[in-house]
């Protein structure tokens, strides 16, 4: 993946190296300035899209809110807080059965080849308030 602006998408590769906290391309971009004040965020956004396509990140799309990033490629679910929009991992431990919902699907013409699961509600910070 060597294309124009390499040393930009450098600084967004460093940034996400062994970055757990599901940043927004918004936080991204703030952080790549503080390296890099010439980076623009266009820059930031294509080359987000470009890691996530070529998948040495994982873009994670939230319904009526932000996209986040995730450094993590392994098959994992998502917590969004509708407060704060923190994101964080679910713990490894928990599987859900997808082989069952790529089997009930597949009865109606469904071909399931990937999940995005993302559960929402408070984190413990929003949730004491």
């Amino acid at each position: 993946m060597q294309t124009r602006n390499s040393n930009q998408r450098k600084i967004i590769v460093e940034i996400m190296k062994d970055n757990f906290t599901h940043p927004t391309a918004d936080e991204i971009y703030e952080q790549a300035r503080a390296i890099d004040n010439h980076i623009s965020r266009g820059t930031v956004y294509r080359n987000l899209g470009l890691l996530a396509e070529a998948g040495e990140i994982l873009k994670i799309s939230v319904p009526n809110g932000s996209d986040h990033y995730d450094s993590s490629l392994h098959n994992h679910y998502h917590f969004c807080c509708k407060s704060c929009s923190k994101m964080y991992d679910i713990p490894g431990d928990i599987k859900l059965e997808t082989k069952k919902v790529s089997d009930a699907m597949a009865k109606d013409g469904f071909c399931v080849n990937a999940h995005n699961l993302i559960f929402t509600g408070l984190c413990p910070e929003c949730n004491k308030n």
